[in-house]
């Protein structure tokens, strides 16, 4: 019995002699320093300067009003899409033919100079604001391939010719958004 301990000891010692000779022998190691990581931007601007697009009195059917915003995205994260949404409050919205254009020329002080490319909007202001609620469901208005990428979008309105629509108003917010 003590011949067979002094047998397993033996075995023990060469084992872990060997293991930790063989594991100091084979080493090695690199590294990987100076990783560096930052965010990208979004940056979405339009050419209004804080004011309202619209402060219009005294509609008439057959009488459209038209405003256009320049809006341009200047953000380091690419492709980014821009998409439009608005709320509404009062009863002058049903009854407010409502066309959405984006294009290029024009600016916030005249639509002189626009061409449209797209309407992406045709239809009530009403149904505009309850289709687009926010970014999820907004309009589509353009995707910033390159920084910057403008676009100009004109909103024209236009008072059906129905009786009920008289002496009515409506406020409408509008709010460009871009994720990427």
């Amino acid at each position: 019995m003590v011949r067979l301990g002094a047998i397993g000891t033996a075995l023990l010692l060469v084992v872990l002699f060997t293991v930790s000779r063989s594991r100091a022998a084979f080493t090695t190691t690199t590294a990987n320093t100076g990783n560096s990581l930052a965010t990208g931007t979004v940056v979405l601007t339009d050419d209004d300067t804080g004011s309202a697009m619209f402060s219009v009195t005294g509609m008439s059917p057959g009488t459209p009003v038209s405003e256009c915003i320049a809006v341009s995205y200047a953000g380091s994260l690419l492709p980014a899409p821009v998409r439009l949404y608005g709320s509404t409050t009062g009863a002058l919205d049903t009854y407010l033919d409502t066309t959405i254009e984006v294009g290029t020329g024009g600016s916030s002080a005249t639509c002189t100079g626009f061409v449209a490319s797209s309407t992406p909007f045709t239809g009530t202001l009403e149904a505009f604001s309850a289709t687009n609620l926010d970014w999820a469901s907004g309009l589509s208005v353009f995707t910033a391939a390159a920084n910057p990428t403008s676009r100009t979008v004109r909103i024209t309105f236009a008072v059906q010719n129905d009786p009920a629509a008289q002496g009515l108003s409506s406020t409408v917010d509008f709010v460009f958004e871009s994720q990427a």
